[in-house]
């Protein structure tokens, strides 16, 4: 687990979209803090909370330091531009370090798996994963060894090794990755698709000259006979 980011954030007194223009053209971005029945509005630095939304996700944990005090939280919910992709709006929740959480993390894939040395297709099927944990102990990613994986087997969600202090809670009989064998496709399948294989430039060649010479062989005349078949023989 990364170290908490460090927040110094302001209170937000303007309301309105054009009073969040002006945050967002200042290098902020409006955000929500919500407590115990309650919530705070926020401006945080842009730069700093989406760098880290793209490296580490939205489990990262934040000091969020306003006024004075200091509140640990994480993002729930955060708002882009459908077009840009800027933020625009943060909503982050406290979190107490000696309450475990679920969380859902990403899962990545590691290793090379014989099943696909051998010509298989490896495809991770799962992408994430719920686990329960200390906000402390979350961790910015599982990853599934395959390097034991062979042809036509899988891996399940009870499989992954997990970190210390974190349970599983998503079904342990989930598949999270499998290797098959190619699907060989033949000449009859490709009929019933509707596709035609067009012919190489060697192919194409070769009956173009099949066809002028039995073109040639047709037109030829015979032995004593004229271009329109006239019989020149004495």
């Amino acid at each position: 687990m990364a170290d908490n980011v460090d927040l110094q954030a302001r209170e937000r007194e303007g309301r309105g979209k054009n009073a969040a223009r002006r945050l967002r053209a200042s290098g902020m971005t409006p955000a929500v803090l919500y407590g115990d029945g309650e919530s705070t509005s926020l401006s945080v630095p842009t730069k700093i909370v989406d760098y880290t939304l793209q490296h580490f996700g939205d489990n990262a944990l934040y000091d969020i330091e306003l006024g004075g005090s200091t509140s640990t939280a994480r993002v729930v919910d955060a708002h882009r531009d459908p077009v840009s992709g800027t933020l625009v709006h943060v909503d982050f929740a406290p979190v107490n370090m000696r309450e475990r959480i679920e969380i859902t993390v990403p899962l990545a894939v590691a290793g090379e798996a014989p099943g696909a040395a051998e010509g298989g297709v490896l495809q991770q099927v799962a992408y994430e994963v719920q686990v329960e944990s200390l906000p402390g102990d979350i961790p910015q990613e599982i990853t599934l060894d395959v390097s034991n994986l062979g042809m036509n087997e899988n891996l399940t969600i009870g499989d992954l090794a997990l970190p210390a202090g974190v349970t599983l809670v998503s079904d342990p009989e989930e598949v999270a990755v499998t290797i098959t064998a190619p699907t060989e496709i033949t000449e009859e399948d490709m009929e019933a698709a509707g596709i035609v294989e067009e012919p190489s430039d060697e192919e194409a060649a070769a009956v173009a000259e099949e066809a002028g010479a039995g073109e040639e062989a047709t037109s030829a005349p015979e032995e004593g006979e004229g271009p329109a078949g006239q019989n020149l023989q004495a």
